[in-house]
């Protein structure tokens, strides 16, 4: 009898805890960055780790970074929020691509519009990454 009352608990948890998984969840390795239309192969071959709001960046040799993101998957749009560097404390809009096991991630400079699609542009970033 016991059971048959822990038991709805128990797949009430079980269902939150699968809800928190996001789409990005996991590592991405960097495949290339365009900004402003220009490639910029500073974090190429970086492994990006995406875990619920937080994501990091860490590159060989050292370089990091990290901060909190929100992906809202029904609009396929992701907020960033960079720790540290140029852009901390300020809000990074983009729009984001998933298929297979490449994403891609197109968030404008601060002050900026989000884009509206995944595409170089003036005050644009476009990153590519591989599911690792």
């Amino acid at each position: 009898m016991r059971i048959t009352r822990i038991l709805p608990v128990l797949l009430v948890f079980a269902g939150v805890a699968r809800a928190a998984d996001g789409p990005l969840d996991g590592k991405w390795e960097v495949v290339s960055i365009t900004k402003n239309g220009k490639a910029d192969d500073t974090w190429v071959g970086a492994v990006r780790e995406h875990a619920g709001d937080k994501y990091t960046m860490a590159k060989a040799g050292g370089k990091s970074v990290s901060g909190m993101m929100t992906v809202t998957a029904a609009h396929k749009t992701i907020d960033m929020m960079p720790n540290e560097g140029q852009y901390k404390g300020k809000t990074l809009a983009g729009v984001y691509e998933l298929t297979g096991d490449t994403l891609k991630i197109a968030f404008a400079e601060p002050g900026k519009e989000r884009p509206t699609k995944v595409a170089d542009g003036e005050g644009v970033t476009v990153a590519v990454y591989k599911k690792k």
